[in-house]
């Protein structure tokens, strides 16, 4: 009697592959993600002590807005760019496959992104039911960011930043395949794309069309809608980026 035993298919190892991906990029989960939020949490108190001071002294402005929370956008965003920079170079020599990589990779910026989103939304309940946290001042609202469904409101911090974490992310494997010449050129790419813009804007005299259209397209369409495609792109881009990077 013989028994014969067959070998795993590369079909039936690539989930095994994209969850050790994941493991490998929440091995410093506390210092990477968690880092952002104690950020974010020191820039809210400096926020609010300054405003509290505004408010002390007589400021009688509707609502306070200051956009602060962009930077939490950026500085979650760059965490991504250190795992393709930094952990994805060891994770080749152990044999994980730039697919299997980047798929684990973009799955967690889809997962870590939804649960700041999901974060946010809970703050911004918090905010509004505080009236601005005792101050009327808009920290987490940003003044057009705020939906009144909160699935809508989940959405609107989610796409953002998954967008602005998958551009970063296209960094990371542009800066693996062309070191840092290539992010001089993907950085001056769209500089120009956009001067360009403002050139043909001006001189077809379109800059009043420009502005209908955002004035006019529903909120949600600007910050969940049109942010996803920009998001598949980079995704999209992003793998063919690191197919032929070495390690």
């Amino acid at each position: 009697m013989t028994a014969v035993t067959a070998d795993r298919s590369p079909v039936d190892a690539t989930p095994a592959r994209v969850r050790a991906a994941i493991r490998m990029g929440t091995v410093n989960w506390g210092r990477r993600f968690g880092m952002a939020w104690l950020i974010l949490g020191v820039v809210f108190v400096l926020h609010q002590t300054v405003w509290w001071v505004v408010r002390s002294n007589g400021g009688n402005e509707p609502t306070g807005y200051t956009g602060a929370l962009t930077s939490f956008f950026f500085i979650l965003a760059s965490t991504y760019l250190a795992l393709m920079t930094q952990v994805m170079p060891f994770a080749l020599s152990l044999g994980i496959t730039r697919r299997h990589f980047y798929l684990g990779t973009v799955l967690l910026v889809a997962a870590e992104t939804l649960v700041s989103a999901i974060g946010l939304s809970v703050l911004l309940a918090v905010e509004r039911a505080t009236d601005g946290w005792g101050l009327r001042v808009e920290f987490f609202e940003m003044g057009f960011m705020g939906q009144s469904n909160p699935v809508a409101q989940v959405l609107a911090y989610w796409v953002p930043l998954l967008t602005l974490s998958l551009v970063f992310v296209l960094f990371g494997a542009v800066f693996r395949r062309w070191g840092q010449l290539g992010i001089w050129v993907a950085v001056l790419v769209p500089v120009l794309v956009a001067a360009a813009g403002v050139m043909v804007l001006t001189w077809q005299d379109a800059w009043g069309a420009f502005g209908r259209f955002f004035v006019e397209t529903p909120t949600l369409a600007l910050l969940a809608g049109y942010p996803l495609i920009l998001a598949a792109v980079a995704a999209g881009a992003g793998y063919l980026v690191l197919r032929r990077a070495t390690p």
